[in-house]
């Protein structure tokens, strides 16, 4: 009944009543929804029902949906609305895709780079050699080009300062 009902409040915009449908799986962790909740996450333009699905679908909890989320975080039609779909993949494992949230965390905004690393930081599977040595080569040289910007940053300071005092 839910599938039917969530299917005709989304397609006839009615977002109020897919929300209160989308409460009730989340309260029944219904498994059968999840087909259908995939399916809207992936399509749907609007950013307040895909962060509403992935919420659902991480109440949930099925590891089933860990791979559809990390593609709808990594489209690019997302970006600037990840931050969400990165906290509805607290609930997993995802230490098979240490790679996508490093990459995250360096590209994020914010709130995107707090989630990347709250994930990171709660990686309790194993992590091959090759992960690993990418992901600590790739944070070396974010923080290289972090450390030049500070570099070029606190010398047009110090100009900008002599400019006051002539």
């Amino acid at each position: 009944m839910n599938n039917n009902s969530l299917r005709s409040a989304i397609e006839n915009e009615q977002f109020e009543k897919a929300e209160v449908i989308l409460e009730e799986i989340s309260r029944s962790k219904d498994i059968q929804a999840i087909p259908l909740l995939i399916e809207y996450l992936q399509s749907t333009e609007n950013a307040l029902l895909r962060n509403s699905i992935a919420l659902t679908l991480s109440d949930i909890g099925n590891e089933e949906v860990v791979q559809s989320l990390i593609d709808v975080i990594n489209d690019p039609k997302t970006l600037g609305y990840r931050g969400t779909l990165l906290y509805a993949l607290e609930p997993f494992d995802c230490s098979a895709y240490l790679e996508t949230l490093i990459y995250h965390l360096i590209n994020g905004k914010f709130e995107v780079q707090a989630q990347a690393y709250q994930l990171i930081e709660s990686i309790k599977g194993e992590l091959s050699e090759e992960v690993l040595l990418s992901c600590i080569i790739e944070v070396k040289e974010e923080l290289n080009e972090i450390e030049r910007q500070k570099d070029i940053m606190s010398d047009t300071l110090e100009m900008l300062l002599a400019f006051k005092k002539k």
